[in-house]
């Protein structure tokens, strides 16, 4: 049925009506437009078409989108009668199509996303939108698409709220007009462009017809200008330069335009949309200026046209960026200056860097060409004026409350702090102890002694409150300190006079009022750092630095200025921020301390903060960088002062090689270990190497997989051995020590070596040793041994050894000898000895050790040998990679026990996707009839765990292209390879409609495979292999293995038809550009 040509147009209905009754709505409502299409199409009948369609889906046909696409994609399907281009075309198209309200899935209790009458929320509809493309981490296309639809629905929204009209009586909208889209609707799909890939490119000579035919697609943003009264987008140019498109930060920017219309947008909405300007600006300027353009540009004529014209572009997103930043200021002062509405200091810095260095840039090219002296002034003076207008806003001259009241005794920038508080000094004391109070219940205003309330309050005793707001880090931390920092510059301003510079003699004889100093600048900047959840606290500790600038330069605060210890808090500031780009800020910090910018150099703890900044990246290399900058500058200075390498410093490099992946990172960490035991023996009295020294480095060798990397771990470890023997307490070899080399051997499967310093572990616990700390063997160093054993060549005496170690660790707990006592880890380490083994007797021993765990741990009550997720896994590999009759039955029976254990409250034998993945596979690889029928029957199975709560049990791709591999090896008579095949239709079309998944290349390739080996050759097969490439190619998944198989699918000239012409020199990017494979490089 599925492959002969139908001529019958009632038979072909009926089919698919049979076929698709028992399914899901959305499948009835892909039947309905596939109905409605055929008479519309081949009979013409528009009235019968009309009648398969419900009331809110009729006006569908009106749309030119189906009447071009859809309808000439279903007379192509007609005409060849291709059952399965009908099938994915209209499941295609279907998504796009609103569900009735019959059809719409009830929502839960709760739930905000539709009505009482059924309709759909708009700001819900785009919300969801935007998080499934966001969910999606590696397909762009995917993101790509839902953020456009997203954009069309916005679109949409507007358009029928400003003309008036009903959405649900006339486009099948199914949302209601008269709501507003929220502002927080508004930040997501702003936020959601700006996580999009580059704004802009080069594009090559040979892909400028592509390039031409995208910016033909920029039909929505078109839309989008529309609405704002903007023209439309420029036309694409050929050649070697840039292609005008919409970028990410100008689709922002254009729903920002469009939010303004309805919301007061916050700051921190500019701020990101600034921030993404300033970074097409810097792009386009390293294209410019950087070497790398010389690689990018042909050796044409056209390089320095297409050199102005990246120059060009930086111009047009820095005055895109200073335009919206004006706007900013324009909605912060009108808007009575809120502290919500106030733009970032972090903003102001990556405009005042964008226009510097576009300034560099004219320069240079006045320089070599002549051209751009006029821009290079303008760029000047823009930073001149960014400068002064930083000092404006970040002042305290605003006389306006939250609500736009006129206030005179208190800011309205206050975080926390209400208006009463503020009537006197000791209100707002009084106020922040309550505070703390309320949430600390041991707190105690050390203000207070013996219930006498001191008879002033000055500086100490405001920042005794905020020091207290440090060492009780809750939410309100860092936004109350701000507070009273600006109350205190408030007292300051309305109570002291004005004095000039130097003017000593009027400044003793100010009154006294709690004027701020530098430890209250560094109090607030430390209660910033400690407040839990604030994510833009560096930015908030920043800019706090940076109004102490504007009181100083106004002279509300002359005198006071942030030491080392302010610069230092800043950098931990951005270096627990965990935000992009919070190592590389660090790292500016501490180059203005170098450039004697300012009057405060940096010190040992300001390198050592940037180290770990890099190190919490694992980008060890440029962690070295810096310690060899402090290093240099302490032998370029005369002053002893200047600071100097210790062994923080290098532990902190060791640490970002140790976690990172850098390519010879073990040998790198080597070198640098013998650098700081040279130091040392120089007479650097700070550097020391120390056991976590060597642990880290022993960790950075163990993680590098460099050859003989494990050796020498272990010579380190030799090396602390000796050390420590001959007294010296600072290289005593712990557990950790020991445990880091055993698993260095155990991940080169050198169980010799392995066991070998596992007993050396016990004749040294032995022994009488100088230290007091001797290390003893754990579980985790019997664990290491029994991995290396499962890794050894010579299975048969790995299985021997490996016993024989589980045995002597029984017999030594039961005795008395030890206290170490085989746990789940080491009965896991077992049973992997055992599955990997290929033993005739590995299905017997792994399945009496889980059975011996199930009895002990789980029905015995004992926790430690409790199996777990990991234990069920190794023993249903075992299984899999068995070649068992009784394969397939027993994991079926492992597989069923680990749910009932699961439902009887046992949560350490959650199932896993894994187990499940495991069970698919074995069932793919058995010879068992009906085992596609089967396999998706535990993908179901899965389905409806994941339904039930259990996050761990979510289908992963590799389930799917497990049943979709056992549908394509599926052997037996003509009905069997019949359902499979059905079997795979569905279980791929299941994965093409996944909320949360996408088909991979190996689904692709998969899918082929069962066509081929499942469909008799005929037209009706080349036509549904034509269709499905023409999606993979869509999807960016043509690899290797969707290569391989349309080779052995299709006829040679059909394959080469199918890779238009490109087969000798490449395949276009776009079509692999979501492959993940090791050999990413496709040959054809």
């Amino acid at each position: 049925f599925f492959w002969f040509s139908f001529h019958d147009e009632v038979l072909l209905s009926l089919y698919y009506l049979f076929r698709l009754m028992t399914m899901d709505q959305k499948h009835l409502r892909s039947l309905s437009m596939f109905l409605a299409h055929y008479f519309w199409v081949a009979s013409m009948q528009a009235e019968v078409a009309s009648a398969f369609l419900p009331p809110s889906m009729r006006t569908i046909f009106s749309k030119p989108v189906f009447s071009s696409k859809v309808s000439v994609a279903t007379r192509e399907g007609f005409q060849s009668g291709n059952i399965g281009k009908l099938s994915f075309l209209l499941g295609a198209y279907s998504d796009s199509i609103p569900i009735s309200e019959g059809s719409k899935p009830k929502t839960h209790q709760g739930d905000e996303t539709s009505g009482q009458d059924g309709v759909t929320s708009i700001s819900a509809r785009i919300s969801d939108l935007i998080h499934q493309s966001s969910s999606s981490n590696t397909d762009v296309l995917t993101q790509e698409k839902g953020i456009e639809q997203a954009e069309q629905l916005l679109i949409q929204w507007i358009d029928d709220y400003r003309s008036g009209r009903n959405p649900n009586d006339n486009n099948g909208s199914n949302y209601r007009a008269e709501e507003i889209v929220d502002a927080v609707t508004f930040d997501t799909l702003i936020r959601g462009i700006l996580t999009l890939p580059s704004s802009f490119q080069n594009i090559p000579k040979g892909d400028a017809d592509n390039a031409i035919e995208r910016v033909e697609q920029n039909i929505l943003h078109d839309e989008l200008r529309s609405l704002i009264g903007k023209g439309k987008s420029s036309s694409a140019k050929k050649g070697n330069q840039i292609v005008e498109t919409y970028s990410k930060s100008d689709r922002a920017t254009f729903v920002l335009d469009l939010m303004e219309s309805f919301h007061e947008p916050r700051g921190d909405i500019y701020d990101e949309v600034i921030a993404s300007h300033g970074t097409d600006a810097l792009d386009c300027l390293s294209h410019v200026t950087g070497p790398q353009f010389l690689h990018v540009m042909s050796d044409t004529d056209h390089s320095d046209n297409s050199k102005q014209e990246y120059f060009n572009r930086a111009w047009k997103s820095a005055k895109s960026a200073l335009q919206l930043l004006n706007r900013s200021e324009e909605l912060y002062r009108e808007t009575g200056s809120l502290s919500s509405r106030l733009p970032s200091i972090s903003s102001y810095v990556t405009m005042i860097d964008v226009w510097k260095a576009i300034a560099v840039c004219a320069e240079e090219s006045d320089r070599d060409e002549g051209r751009n002296d006029h821009k290079r002034d303008e760029a000047m003076e823009i930073v001149r004026n960014l400068r002064q207008r930083r000092l404006e806003v970040y002042s305290l001259e605003s006389n306006k409350d939250d609500n736009g009241n006129d206030i005179e005794e208190a800011s309205g920038r206050y975080n926390i702090l209400p208006l009463w508080a503020t009537e006197s000094v000791d209100g707002v004391l009084e106020f922040a102890s309550d505070v703390i109070r309320e949430n600390v219940p041991t707190y105690q205003p050390k203000r207070e002694f013996s219930g006498e309330r001191p008879s002033k309050v000055g500086t100490w005793h405001f920042n005794q409150v905020i020091f207290d707001l440090g060492e009780y880090p809750r939410s309100f931390s860092g936004p109350l300190a701000q507070d009273l920092l600006e109350f205190m510059v408030l007292k300051v301003r309305k109570e002291s006079p004005r004095v000039k510079q130097n003017d000593e003699k009027i400044m003793g004889a100010m009154p006294i009022v709690p004027k701020p100093n530098t430890d209250t600048i560094n109090a607030v900047l430390k209660a910033w750092m400690v407040t839990p959840g604030a994510v833009d606290s560096a930015r908030r500790a920043e800019a706090v630095l940076a109004q102490l600038a504007t009181w100083q330069a106004d002279g509300t605060l002359w005198g006071v200025n942030p030491d080392i210890v302010s610069y230092n808090t800043c950098i931990n500031c951005w270096k627990e921020s965990g935000i992009p780009g919070a190592a590389e800020r660090a790292t500016d910090i501490l180059t203005l301390l170098e450039d004697e910018t300012t009057d405060v150099f940096p010190d040992v703890v300001t390198y050592g903060s940037c180290m770990a900044a890099w190190a919490a990246l694992g980008a060890g290399r440029r962690a070295e960088e810096i310690l060899l900058r402090m290093y240099k500058r302490s032998l370029e200075g005369s002053s002893s002062s200047l600071p100097k390498p210790s062994t923080r410093c290098f532990n902190a490099v060791f640490l970002a090689y140790a976690n990172g992946k850098e390519e010879g990172r073990g040998k790198r960490a080597l070198e640098l270990l013998r650098f700081m035991e040279r130091l040392h023996s120089e007479g650097y009295e700070d550097v020391m190497p120390d056991t976590y020294t060597f642990n880290i480095v022993m960790k950075a060798l163990t993680n590098c997989g460099e050859i003989g990397a494990a050796q020498k771990a272990r010579q380190l470890l030799r090396r602390m051995e000796d050390s420590n023997s001959d007294g010296d307490i600072q290289l005593n070899p712990d557990s950790l020590s020991y445990n880091t080399v055993l698993d260095a051997f155990a991940k080169e499967g050198d169980a010799v070596s392995a066991e070998k310093l596992l007993n050396e572990m016990h004749s040294r616990t032995g022994k009488s040793m100088k230290s007091a700390v001797i290390a003893k063997p754990d579980t985790y160093s019997y664990t290491s041994v029994l991995n290396a054993w499962a890794k050894h060549e010579d299975k048969t005496l790995a299985l021997k050894k490996a016993e024989e170690l589980f045995n002597e660790l029984e017999r030594k707990y039961a005795a008395g000898e030890t206290d170490v006592r085989a746990d789940s880890s080491v009965y896991n380490a077992l049973i992997n000895c055992w599955a990997k083994s290929g033993d005739r007797k590995a299905l017997y021993r792994v399945t009496q050790l889980l059975n011996l765990m199930e009895e002990l741990g789980l029905q015995g009550g004992d926790s430690n040998v409790e199996p777990n997720s990991r234990t069920y896994c190794t023993v249903l590999d075992a299984l899999s990679r068995s070649k068992s009759w009784k394969a397939v039955s027993q994991s079926l029976e492992i597989l069923t026990r680990m749910e009932e254990f699961y439902s009887e409250g046992h949560e350490c034998v959650r199932p896993c996707a894994r187990a499940y993945s495991i069970v698919i596979s074995t069932i793919a690889r058995s010879k068992k009839k009906g085992k596609a029928e089967l396999a998706q029957e535990i993908l179901h199975r899965m389905e409806s765990e994941y339904r039930k709560g259990n996050d761990s049990a979510r289908p992963t791709v590799y389930s799917y292209n497990a049943v979709l591999n056992a549908a394509a090896f599926t052997n037996g008579d003509e009905k069997e390879q019949e359902q499979a095949f059905k079997v795979a239709c569905l279980t791929f079309d299941e994965l093409r409609n996944s909320d949360y998944l996408r088909p991979s290349h190996v689904s692709y390739g998969t899918f082929l495979k069962a066509i081929e080996k499942l469909m008799p050759e005929s037209d009706v097969r080349n036509d549904l292999v034509k269709g499905l490439f023409r999606r993979c190619c869509r999807d960016g998944q043509v690899g290797d293995l969707v290569l391989r198989s349309m080779k052995s699918l299709t006829t040679p000239d059909l394959y080469q038809s199918l890779l238009e012409g490109v087969a000798d020199y490449g395949l276009p990017k776009s079509w692999s550009a979501n492959v993940r494979e090791r050999d990413s490089k496709l040959r054809t």
